[in-house]
């Protein structure tokens, strides 16, 4: 390895960024559930079912990446974003937020404390779904000033009540957090991605623009429940075609309580739930111009996994690539993404690239880009995996030709190398949607069928959609990657995090006791709280 740059070198020797490095605004978006087809800019010719104006806009002055790749997964993706690691190197399984092993381990360092280090002003606003157990886990505790956010997978849209928690038995419970406390002064005000919009445009127009901003928004759109404002929901009233299948998971969530009466419609519900994504991204990027610091900011946009397929809950569509959410085709882990913003160079923009990017590489990336040092000691300290993360800097900003990552260990049945990847186990869903998903005659079933039962190898460069299986044709390469797998298999971590929680002995759902008895009905951190339990109650194994 060639000696790092100078700026580096003095952010490793003494902690701080380097004076006079140019650290632009950050704003990241990362939108959950979005699937391949769900915008303009990835359809031959305008769709009336697509309406993302501002995406295509912002796509077409910034740049396309073509293969960057997430998780199939939403939990295992916001944590290797956050952590620098690959899912593989911090987690790959969908657990709750009261489990104390969820989402980053307790001694990994996140990506806003990086960015303060830099002299950042950081704030998160919308899903986190990425730890919550300890004070340390939340946004607030990994580095972010100011959170608006929610801790789980989803919630309620207009009432911001837990959904797929170990509270849900309990509606009344919030899943609704501000910083360091539930969000009791924004709670059931309105509908959540208008509250968090507010929040946003609040956040830039307070900002001062001499001071780098880092600001990131994950919106709750487009994951389920699909409920959307009947202003929006209507405009795609016209959709003859489609489906009421997923009114049989959703039963009693209304798509706008405003309305009962509103039907239950998967792909207008879906459609109109992507308009108002559009907007709001719109209306944040607005407010950045308005406050003259557009110029000076580097936009990231990525969906945590592939649009879901079943559409008992959802109606994402992922053509013309195959599979979706929970599957390890293309359409669940190559993401729609691209990068956009006035700190682009400008001989840059317009343009795609199709090199290998993980979503873990924006940590180094923007750590380069802050001027400090990506390497994580403390985790170190504590005996966990280094930091995944490659630069991808050269690469966008035209320096570099080529990617600097040519390889991707998915999980333990499949890996990405170069043109190639290798699937060793069946994986579902696996199915081609169409250009219209789902209509009328859309099975269920169809959703369900695995595929790669006898193991797969597809070269996704030339073959994104993944028709052509070589599998039996090219032994050597499957032998070849095969061993390489297993190689990497052996650095493959679970965290094992465990924590002395902050309730009475006899309490056997602390989460659900402190929501109740100590946050004012708002889910929270459950563990270490209490100044008698010291941080080193907790049991790291690694």
């Amino acid at each position: 390895m060639g000696m790092p740059p100078l700026h580096l070198l003095i952010s490793i020797l003494f902690g701080q960024p380097v004076l006079g490095h140019v650290r632009p605004h950050i704003l990241f978006v990362l939108v959950d559930d979005l699937g391949w087809a769900d915008v303009g800019f990835h359809r031959d010719k305008a769709n009336p079912e697509v309406v993302t104006p501002n995406l295509d806009s912002l796509v077409a002055s910034g740049i396309h990446l073509n293969r960057h790749y997430v998780h199939h997964m939403c939990t295992p993706t916001r944590t290797s974003v956050q952590s620098g690691r690959l899912p593989v190197h911090v987690n790959t399984r969908l657990s709750g937020p009261c489990q104390d092993d969820t989402g980053i381990p307790y001694n990994m360092t996140g990506m806003a404390e990086k960015m303060k280090q830099a002299g950042y002003k950081t704030h998160y606003v919308g899903k986190w779904d990425a730890g919550m157990s300890t004070p340390q886990h939340t946004p607030h505790g990994r580095g972010y000033e100011t959170s608006l956010n929610y801790f789980s997978h989803k919630n309620d849209f207009y009432n911001q009540s837990n959904m797929q928690t170990c509270c849900d038995s309990d509606p009344t419970i919030v899943d609704f957090w501000r910083t360091d406390r539930g969000a009791s002064d924004v709670n059931g005000t309105g509908y959540s991605e208008f509250l968090y919009r507010q929040e946003l445009v609040n956040i830039v127009q307070r900002h001062d623009p001499e001071l780098p901003l880092f600001l990131f928004y994950a919106p709750h759109v487009a994951h389920c429940p699909l409920q959307v404002p009947e202003s929006y929901y209507s405009k795609f009233a016209w959709m003859a075609d489609d489906e009421d299948q997923c009114k049989d998971r959703m039963q009693g969530i209304p798509v706008d309580p405003s309305n009962p009466a509103l039907e239950y419609k998967c792909r207008q519900q879906h459609a109109a739930m992507i308009m108002l994504m559009d907007e709001v991204v719109g209306n944040v990027t607005a407010a950045l111009k308005v406050r003259n610091m557009w110029e000076d900011t580097l936009m990231i946009f990525s969906s945590d996994n592939g649009g879901p397929v079943r559409i008992l809950e959802n109606a994402a569509n992922n053509w013309p690539l195959r599979g979706g959410k929970f599957g390890n085709f293309e359409g669940g882990i190559r993401a729609t993404a691209f990068v956009s913003g006035g700190f682009l160079p400008e001989n840059v923009r317009g343009s795609e690239r199709g090199g290998i990017i993980h979503i873990a590489d924006w940590y180094g990336t923007l750590c380069a880009l802050a001027g400090v040092d990506a390497s994580d000691q403390r985790a170190a300290a504590a005996g966990l995996p280094p930091i995944d993360s490659v630069d991808m800097w050269p690469y966008l900003s035209g320096a570099a030709d080529a990617s600097p990552r040519n390889t991707i260990p998915v999980g333990d049945t499949c890996l990405i190398s170069g043109s190639w990847k290798l699937m060793t186990a069946a994986t579902t869903p696996s199915l081609w949607q169409g250009p219209r998903y789902p209509n009328g005659s859309t099975r269920e079933s169809e959703a369900e069928t695995p595929g790669c039962s006898d193991g797969c190898l597809f070269n996704v460069e030339q073959d994104p959609t993944e028709q052509r299986n070589w599998y039996s044709l090219r032994p050597d390469i499957v032998a070849s990657m095969s061993r390489q797998l297993q190689q990497l298999q052996l650095g493959f971590f679970e965290n094992q995090d465990r924590f002395a929680n902050s309730c009475p002995r006899e309490v056997a759902n602390c989460a659900c006791w402190l929501a109740r008895n100590r946050y004012g009905g708002f889910l929270g951190p459950y563990a270490l709280l209490d100044p008698e339990i010291p941080e080193e109650a907790h049991a790291m194994v690694v």
